[in-house]
Protein backbone atom coordinates (compact mmCIF):
# COMPACT_ATOMS: atom_id res chain seq x y z
CA UNK A 1 0.00 0.00 0.00
CA UNK A 2 1.29 3.36 -0.75
CA UNK A 3 1.63 6.09 1.61
CA UNK A 4 2.10 9.69 1.10
CA UNK A 5 4.37 12.26 3.37
CA UNK A 6 3.81 15.98 2.94
CA UNK A 7 7.31 17.92 3.76
CA UNK A 8 8.15 21.25 4.04
CA UNK A 9 12.04 21.89 4.10
CA UNK A 10 13.13 26.16 4.99
CA UNK A 11 16.42 27.24 5.48
CA UNK A 12 18.63 30.06 4.37
CA UNK A 13 19.32 29.44 0.46
CA UNK A 14 22.61 27.95 -0.88
CA UNK A 15 23.51 25.69 -3.92
CA UNK A 16 23.08 21.85 -3.49
CA UNK A 17 20.58 22.67 -0.53
CA UNK A 18 17.84 21.09 -2.74
CA UNK A 19 20.06 18.00 -3.83
CA UNK A 20 20.77 16.83 -0.16
CA UNK A 21 16.58 16.94 0.66
CA UNK A 22 15.73 15.44 -2.65
CA UNK A 23 18.91 12.91 -2.39
CA UNK A 24 17.67 11.84 1.43
CA UNK A 25 14.10 11.02 -0.81
CA UNK A 26 14.83 8.99 -2.93
CA UNK A 27 17.68 6.90 -0.98
CA UNK A 28 15.13 6.44 1.90
CA UNK A 29 12.98 4.70 -1.52
CA UNK A 30 10.45 6.97 -1.78
CA UNK A 31 9.63 8.72 -5.17
CA UNK A 32 8.98 12.62 -5.50
CA UNK A 33 4.90 13.20 -6.23
CA UNK A 34 4.71 16.91 -6.78
CA UNK A 35 7.00 20.10 -5.42
CA UNK A 36 7.09 23.03 -5.60
CA UNK A 37 10.31 25.51 -4.69
CA UNK A 38 10.80 29.53 -4.03
CA UNK A 39 13.43 31.71 -2.43
CA UNK A 40 11.95 34.14 0.04
CA UNK A 41 14.10 37.23 0.89
CA UNK A 42 17.56 34.68 1.54
CA UNK A 43 15.48 31.51 2.45
CA UNK A 44 15.29 28.69 0.64
CA UNK A 45 11.50 26.79 0.97
CA UNK A 46 10.42 23.53 -0.47
CA UNK A 47 7.47 21.16 -0.19
CA UNK A 48 6.89 18.65 -1.31
CA UNK A 49 4.52 15.75 -1.52
CA UNK A 50 6.54 12.10 -1.72
CA UNK A 51 5.11 8.21 -2.07
CA UNK A 52 6.51 5.44 -0.78
CA UNK A 53 5.55 2.08 0.65
CA UNK A 54 5.27 2.27 4.86
CA UNK A 55 8.79 1.66 5.32
CA UNK A 56 9.70 4.08 3.01
CA UNK A 57 7.95 6.86 4.73
CA UNK A 58 9.17 5.79 8.06
CA UNK A 59 12.60 6.26 7.15
CA UNK A 60 11.75 9.66 5.79
CA UNK A 61 10.36 10.43 9.04
CA UNK A 62 12.94 9.28 10.77
CA UNK A 63 16.44 10.71 9.05
CA UNK A 64 15.08 13.83 7.47
CA UNK A 65 15.34 15.52 11.35
CA UNK A 66 18.82 14.14 11.17
CA UNK A 67 19.53 15.78 7.84
CA UNK A 68 17.71 19.11 8.41
CA UNK A 69 20.18 19.30 11.62
CA UNK A 70 23.45 18.98 9.79
CA UNK A 71 21.93 21.44 7.24
CA UNK A 72 20.50 24.77 9.80
CA UNK A 73 16.55 23.82 7.83
CA UNK A 74 13.49 23.80 9.25
CA UNK A 75 11.31 20.61 8.58
CA UNK A 76 7.47 19.82 9.09
CA UNK A 77 6.15 16.59 7.77
CA UNK A 78 2.77 15.85 7.56
CA UNK A 79 1.31 12.12 6.33
CA UNK A 80 -1.67 12.52 4.18
CA UNK A 81 -3.65 10.29 1.41
CA UNK A 82 -3.07 10.38 -2.44
CA UNK A 83 -5.18 13.93 -3.89
CA UNK A 84 -8.44 12.66 -5.63
CA UNK A 85 -8.95 14.61 -8.70
CA UNK A 86 -12.39 16.26 -8.66
CA UNK A 87 -13.96 17.45 -12.20
CA UNK A 88 -14.85 21.35 -12.01
CA UNK A 89 -16.63 22.27 -15.33
CA UNK A 90 -14.71 25.82 -15.07
CA UNK A 91 -11.40 26.93 -13.28
CA UNK A 92 -10.31 30.54 -13.91
CA UNK A 93 -6.97 32.42 -13.54
CA UNK A 94 -6.80 35.75 -12.42
CA UNK A 95 -4.06 38.00 -12.37
CA UNK A 96 -4.03 41.21 -10.75
CA UNK A 97 -1.33 44.31 -10.71
CA UNK A 98 -1.40 47.07 -8.66
CA UNK A 99 0.94 49.71 -6.55
CA UNK A 100 2.31 47.67 -3.42
CA UNK A 101 -0.05 48.14 -0.33
CA UNK A 102 -1.05 45.87 3.05
CA UNK A 103 -4.10 43.81 2.90
CA UNK A 104 -4.24 43.28 -1.37
CA UNK A 105 -4.29 39.05 -0.69
CA UNK A 106 -6.64 39.47 2.11
CA UNK A 107 -8.86 41.37 -0.33
CA UNK A 108 -8.88 38.77 -2.52
CA UNK A 109 -8.48 35.95 -0.65
CA UNK A 110 -11.79 37.16 0.83
CA UNK A 111 -13.49 37.55 -2.00
CA UNK A 112 -12.82 33.96 -2.96
CA UNK A 113 -13.78 32.51 0.23
CA UNK A 114 -17.04 34.11 0.72
CA UNK A 115 -18.37 32.65 -2.92
CA UNK A 116 -16.69 29.56 -1.83
CA UNK A 117 -14.20 29.15 -5.10
CA UNK A 118 -11.29 27.07 -4.23
CA UNK A 119 -7.84 28.33 -4.67
CA UNK A 120 -5.80 26.24 -6.24
CA UNK A 121 -3.06 28.34 -6.72
CA UNK A 122 -1.83 31.25 -5.66
CA UNK A 123 1.40 33.53 -6.40
CA UNK A 124 2.40 37.62 -4.97
CA UNK A 125 5.57 39.07 -6.30
CA UNK A 126 6.52 42.71 -5.41
CA UNK A 127 8.32 44.50 -8.08
CA UNK A 128 10.95 47.30 -6.06
CA UNK A 129 10.70 50.45 -7.86
CA UNK A 130 13.82 51.52 -9.26
CA UNK A 131 13.27 55.19 -8.21
CA UNK A 132 13.51 56.24 -4.55
CA UNK A 133 9.83 58.37 -5.30
CA UNK A 134 7.93 55.68 -6.95
CA UNK A 135 5.94 52.91 -5.44
CA UNK A 136 6.47 49.31 -5.51
CA UNK A 137 4.54 47.47 -8.13
CA UNK A 138 2.63 43.53 -7.04
CA UNK A 139 1.73 41.38 -8.83
CA UNK A 140 -0.37 38.32 -7.65
CA UNK A 141 -2.06 35.42 -9.75
CA UNK A 142 -4.48 33.17 -8.41
CA UNK A 143 -5.56 30.06 -10.09
CA UNK A 144 -9.28 28.58 -9.07
CA UNK A 145 -11.62 25.98 -9.09
CA UNK A 146 -15.59 27.22 -9.89
CA UNK A 147 -18.10 25.13 -8.21
CA UNK A 148 -20.61 23.62 -10.06
CA UNK A 149 -23.34 26.55 -11.16
CA UNK A 150 -21.14 29.13 -10.81
CA UNK A 151 -22.00 32.54 -12.95
CA UNK A 152 -19.42 33.60 -14.84
CA UNK A 153 -20.95 36.66 -16.11
CA UNK A 154 -21.53 37.75 -12.08
CA UNK A 155 -18.42 36.53 -11.17
CA UNK A 156 -16.70 38.48 -13.55
CA UNK A 157 -18.67 41.48 -12.69
CA UNK A 158 -18.40 41.43 -9.06
CA UNK A 159 -14.18 40.80 -9.77
CA UNK A 160 -13.74 43.79 -12.25
CA UNK A 161 -16.13 45.57 -9.09
CA UNK A 162 -13.53 44.76 -6.90
CA UNK A 163 -10.44 45.99 -8.99
CA UNK A 164 -12.01 49.24 -9.58
CA UNK A 165 -12.78 50.11 -6.02
CA UNK A 166 -9.65 48.68 -4.75
CA UNK A 167 -7.60 50.99 -7.59
CA UNK A 168 -5.57 47.60 -9.35
CA UNK A 169 -5.96 46.44 -12.37
CA UNK A 170 -6.84 43.31 -13.16
CA UNK A 171 -8.35 40.70 -15.66
CA UNK A 172 -9.79 36.97 -15.55
CA UNK A 173 -9.55 34.14 -17.98
CA UNK A 174 -12.13 31.17 -17.90
CA UNK A 175 -10.92 27.77 -18.85
CA UNK A 176 -13.53 25.25 -19.74
CA UNK A 177 -13.48 21.45 -18.94
CA UNK A 178 -15.56 18.81 -20.55
CA UNK A 179 -15.96 15.68 -18.65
Amino acid sequence: MEHYLVITAIGTDRPGISDEVTRLITHCGCNIVDSRLAIFGSEFTLIMLVAGNGNAISRVESTLPLKAHEHDLLTVMKRTTKHECRFFPYTADFHIEADDSPGIIEQFTHFFASREIDIASLSAHTHEASEGDSPNRFQLQISTNLPEGCNLMSLQEEYEALCQDLLVSGNVTFIGHNQ
